[in-house]
């Protein structure tokens, strides 16, 4: 779930600076395999300007744990005193989060620096734990009891924690290097405490925030940069999902090509304005990684392996490099399985 909720305001929240022009022409991407901890598969969930990259992996034993992949050594980050972690997001001074088990069961947002995991405090029960990172702030979303309509979110940035939610029922999903806090908001739920379809993406900052608004069904944001720019997913009026960008003003989707589905979306956004997501082609049922090379440019798949068929592709996070996180998934019949890759 890629939600959250916000403070309304009429504060007007543009982004901080002019984008950048386009990279000059695409280059050529090559794709790197980063191994395992051990076990059968792998996930590159985030990825900073030095090219290191965070995600999850199992042991020998099958336990998932989160891991740093540096200068092409996979180190096993471990937990909180549970079995299982995954780290979702690295800045560039090597700041790590993510979410731990605890012994109880419980989950819990975790920080990792200099070789120690800490626990940022907010335990709730088995299910959703969120947390990004950017130059040091922190967003944090957890469910203290079971349930959607129980998220809560916050920032911390040094030793200041500030709720982001006025009610209950949010997540925060990314953070830029300024504090600027990006989720989905407006949760309606039922008798049963499950989220309605009325959710829709905004951007939050110092204690402010707006809807950003949909692409005519409900919306929610995936990365924003430090030009305030954002990008997410977001159905249409005739119920297509689509990725789109926002501006600073206005919510637009990113280009497709004939051949996508009826489903598309976009991950990640750097400085640069090159976004990263996926679709899905007609007919198929898997997904593939592509690149926009900016908002309004038609996206390029993501070259795929040459050793083996695979049956999809997924693209995490991008640094400003245009280095790519993310995981190829082969066919059952090699024994390969899901493994953690960047493109460079």
């Amino acid at each position: 779930m890629t939600m959250a909720i916000a403070l309304i305001a009429t504060t007007s929240l543009a982004p901080l600076a002019s984008a950048p022009a386009a990279a000059a022409g695409p280059k050529h991407l090559r794709i790197v395999h980063l191994g395992t901890l051990g076990g059968t598969w792998s996930i590159a969930r985030g990825i900073n300007d030095r090219g290191h990259v965070v995600g999850d992996s199992p042991l020998e034993s099958g336990v998932s744990h989160a891991f740093l992949w540096k200068n092409g050594t996979m180190t096993d980050l471990g937990t909180l005193g549970g079995e299982t972690s995954f780290a979702s997001g690295i800045d560039d001074d090597g700041r790590i989060v993510g979410c731990s088990e605890l012994p109880s069961g419980q989950w819990t947002p975790f920080l990792w620096h200099n070789g120690k995991m800490n626990d940022l405090g907010a335990h709730g029960a088995p299910g959703y734990c969120g947390a990004a990172i950017a130059n040091g702030h922190i967003t944090v979303t957890y469910a203290p009891t079971p349930g959607f309509a129980e998220y809560r979110a916050f920032l911390l940035s040094g030793d200041v924690k500030t709720a982001i939610d006025r009610r209950p029922g949010l997540t925060a999903n990314a953070v830029n290097d300024h504090g600027q806090v990006v989720g989905a908001d407006n949760y309606t739920v039922n008798d049963e405490g499950l989220p309605l379809s009325t959710y829709q993406a905004y951007l939050w900052h110092n204690g402010t925030g707006r809807e950003l608004g949909t692409l005519g069904g409900m919306s929610a944001p995936s990365s924003i940069n430090n030009l305030g720019q954002v990008v997410g997913n977001s159905d249409t009026a005739d119920g297509h999902r689509r990725g789109f960008f926002w501006n600073g003003s206005s919510m637009t989707a990113l280009p497709l090509p004939a051949d996508a589905s009826d489903y598309a979306g976009a991950d990640a956004i750097n400085d640069r304005g090159q976004i990263v997501g996926g679709y899905i082609k007609a007919g198929d049922w898997y997904n593939f990684a592509a690149l926009w090379d900016s908002p309004t440019t038609q996206p390029r798949l993501l070259p795929l392996p040459t050793d083996a068929r695979v049956t999809s592709t997924q693209a995490f996070d991008i640094n400003d490099l245009g280095w790519i996180a993310g995981s190829v998934t082969y066919y059952w019949s090699t024994g390969r399985g899901t493994q953690a890759v960047i493109w460079r």
